[in-house]
């Protein structure tokens, strides 16, 4: 065979294998957008087409030519899923650009970041002047974003251990190989698949509570992709239906269970949910806080819609994700200090939505139990344990860091949002708010209200916050790391040049 037919040689290079599947998959999802605005004609078709089809064939082009390497560091892998969130947030805004429905480029990028990073923020006042074009690409970016955000805690995160502690029979191998493995593939295939079906039982579900084809299959993306963007600036209270707010509490709740769980239930081994000590303890954080918001708070007329609007409130805050059925912003201090707790804590390991982690947040608990029962009883050996599982040193080591990690990030943001002007409990809660990618939260950030009228320093601020949420803050924090460490690097070899030289 002569040399000109011959295809030429894929390089290695997991950026251009994987961003390449990321713009391969936005773009699809842009063309799949233009053809659902030609239901309404809002005249979003073009600009939508502009964006997507030079996006798939740019993506197939990076995938024909590149591939992933036999050995990827834990470094390079990180690093390769934040490029990949990003090129999918510019894409995004490129789309509401070229739409002109969000004409202003800092707000585009931030609404795309809330989109494929599930946080329920929005520029939008209200969605509802948008056509079905746009509102189905915006539910779309969420629900591309949850199942982006728990490939990377499948494929990557195992590198560092910090995927949180799962159930046996869930584990993934860990190391570098592991990504190539078919066992791997397998499970990322299988999740895809029961991703799609919580989606249509979603979409099926606000069906039968009465909404329309359209609100019913992109409000399933917004729910079981844990995002919380709405088609209406009502959110729920758009609609005025206790079936269709019971339906989301369902909705939300499963977009927040683990997928391992889940598949193991669908397989019918029931026994394994009824030992999963974490789906106990994320059933109790919902059952929790539906009660005591209904004792302290009162939401409602009545016993039935105090307790429909606290359950609604508790699996919205816990699932982390952010559709709402009363306005709690208004409430008193504690019920609002409680939600915070529970979007701080966040949904199941293995799942779609954000937060610590309930798994996290058992190990840690079982961790500090160790070492108050260590110092009373020095001689006595007690090991960390989530359910019936102990819980590697090495694992708790890592999990403590990232704890840390999470704290100061947390910590970092307020100090970001206050010395942007912002009051002190817009700052503390909307940073971790921000950070567990939910959204809305007291002050500023208030349930229903959009963030375009924040300054520039702000919503850098809580953009950088959703960011290092979705991808578990590692890829921030190295990108931090190199960018202060890179020009002293630089600095100090000039020197040693100069010194040589002279």
């Amino acid at each position: 065979m002569s040399q000109r037919g011959r295809s030429a040689p894929r390089r290695p290079s997991a950026v251009g294998s994987i961003c390449g599947l990321a713009l391969t998959v936005c773009g699809a999802g842009l063309l799949a957008s233009a053809a659902v605005d030609l239901t309404d004609g809002a005249g979003d078709a073009p600009g939508l087409l502009a964006v997507g089809l030079p996006a798939v064939a740019i993506g197939v082009v990076a995938r024909n030519r590149s591939a992933l390497p036999e050995h990827v560091s834990p470094r390079s892998a990180l690093r390769t899923a934040a490029v990949a969130l990003l090129t999918m947030i510019g894409t995004s805004a490129l789309a509401y650009l070229a739409t002109r429905a969000i004409p202003a480029v800092d707000e585009s990028i931030i609404e795309s970041t809330a989109g494929f990073t599930t946080t329920s923020l929005t520029v939008l006042g209200n969605p509802e002047h948008q056509g079905n074009g746009i509102l189905f690409w915006r539910a779309l970016t969420q629900w591309i974003g949850g199942f982006a955000g728990l490939a990377t805690v499948i494929a990557v995160l195992p590198f560092l251990g910090v995927g949180g502690p799962a159930p046996t029979k869930a584990k993934v191998p860990s190391g570098a190989k592991h990504l190539y493995s078919p066992h791997v593939r397998r499970i990322l295939r299988q999740y895809l698949e029961l991703y799609a079906m919580l989606t249509a039982l979603g979409t099926l579900l606000y069906l039968v509570g009465g909404m329309t084809p359209f609100d019913a299959v992109t409000y399933a993306f917004t729910t079981i992709s844990t995002g919380g963007f709405a088609n209406h600036a009502g959110s729920f209270t758009f609609f005025d239906s206790p079936t269709l707010e019971w339906m989301g509490v369902a909705g939300m709740f499963l977009g927040g269970l683990s997928l391992a769980l889940a598949w193991c239930a669908m397989r019918g081994r029931h026994q394994v949910l009824l030992r999963s000590r974490e789906l106990a303890a994320y059933c109790g954080l919902i059952a929790t806080g539906t009660v005591l918001i209904a004792v302290i708070e009162s939401p409602g007329a009545g016993l039935a819609e105090t307790l429909r609007l606290s359950a609604f409130t508790a699996t919205s805050a816990t699932s982390t994700t952010g559709h709402w059925a009363a306005d709690w912003a208004t409430w008193g201090s504690g019920p609002q200090l409680l939600i915070v707790a529970l979007v701080g804590v966040g949904a199941m390991s293995g799942s779609s939505g954000g937060g610590f982690r309930v798994a996290r947040a058992m190990a840690m608990l079982s961790f500090l139990r160790r070492e108050v029962v260590t110092q009373l009883r020095p001689h006595v050996t007690h090991l960390v344990r989530v359910g019936g599982e102990v819980v590697d040193e090495r694992m708790v080591s890592r999990m403590l860091g990232y704890q840390v990690l999470f704290l100061i990030t947390a910590a970092a943001g307020m100090l970001g949002l206050a010395l942007s002007g912002a009051d002190l409990v817009t700052a503390t809660a909307g940073a971790v708010s921000a950070l567990a990618t939910f959204g809305p939260a007291p002050g500023d950030l208030g349930v229903g209200r959009n963030i375009a009228g924040l300054n520039d320093e702000a919503l850098l601020v809580v953009g950088t916050l959703m960011f290092a949420g979705r991808v578990e803050l590692y890829p921030v924090i190295d990108g931090l790391v190199a960018a202060t460490t890179r020009p002293l690097h630089l600095a100090r070899q000039a020197r040693r040049r100069r010194r040589a030289d002279a």
